[in-house]
C-alpha cells in the first residue's frame, strides 16, 4: 500500500536527519601537520648542511550537537498549530522547543519538564483532535490520500475518525482512530 513506502520514506528521513547530527559527548577535531626534515647540501665545495622540522597543532573542542528526528519535527508542527511554538521547524529538541513543550504540559497540568513523552502525547492528541483549524487540515490531507471523502468540516467527528483508521491500517498500526503520534508520523508531514 502506499502508506506502506511512506513509513518507509519516515525511517529513510529519520535516517538522514540523524546523519547530521552527532552522537558524542564532545566533539573533538585534531588536526597535526608535520613536514619532513628537510636537508640541503650545497654544492661540493661547501660542508654545510641545513635542517628544518616543522609543526602545526590545532585542537577544536565544541559541544554536542543535538539529533534531530522525524518525530520531533512533527511535535513542533503539531505545537506550532497550537501556538505553543514558533521557531524553526527543524526537529531539533533545543531550548526552544524545550519550553514550548514545557508551557504545553504545564497547560496540560502534567508533569513540565520540556520533554516529549507518551504521557505528553497522550495529553496532546486530544487537543489536535479538538482544534478545528488542525482537523480541517487533517481532513484535506485524507481528502488528498482518498481516506476521506468529506466534508472538511474542522470536527473531529464519526467519518474522520473512521479515515483516521483507515490510515492506520495502512500503516500497520493499531486502529484506534486517534491521533498518536504514529499516526501523525504515517500522515507524513501531509497536515
Amino acid at each position: 500500500m502506499r502508506f506502506r513506502s511512506l513509513g518507509l520514506i519516515g525511517v529513510v528521513l529519520t535516517l538522514a536527519i540523524t546523519a547530521c547530527g552527532s552522537d558524542a559527548d564532545k566533539t573533538t577535531t585534531t588536526t597535526t601537520t608535520t613536514s619532513a626534515t628537510v636537508a640541503t647540501t650545497p654544492p661540493p665545495t661547501s660542508t654545510t648542511t641545513t635542517s628544518t622540522t616543522l609543526q602545526n597543532t590545532t585542537t577544536t573542542t565544541g559541544e554536542p550537537k543535538p539529533l534531530a528526528t522525524t518525530t520531533m519535527i512533527v511535535v513542533q508542527q503539531d505545537l506550532t498549530a497550537l501556538g505553543y511554538y514558533s521557531g524553526l521547524i527543524d526537529g531539533i529538541a533545543g531550548t526552544e522547543t524545550q519550553a514550548a513543550i514545557a508551557k504545553f504540559q504545564a497547560d496540560a497540568e502534567i508533569g513540565a519538564d520540556g520533554k516529549f513523552g507518551p504521557i505528553t502525547d497522550a495529553a496532546l492528541s486530544p487537543r489536535l483532535q479538538s482544534d478545528e483549524e488542525y482537523v480541517t487540515n487533517l481532513q484535506k490531507a485524507l481528502v488528498k490520500l482518498e481516506f476521506y471523502p468529506g466534508p472538511v468540516d474542522g470536527d473531529y467527528g464519526r467519518g474522520t475518525r473512521a479515515a483516521v483508521t483507515r490510515l492506520q491500517e495502512s500503516c500497520d498500526l493499531e486502529e484506534t482512530g486517534d491521533l498518536d503520534i504514529r499516526t501523525r508520523l504515517c500522515l507524513g508531514g501531509h497536515i
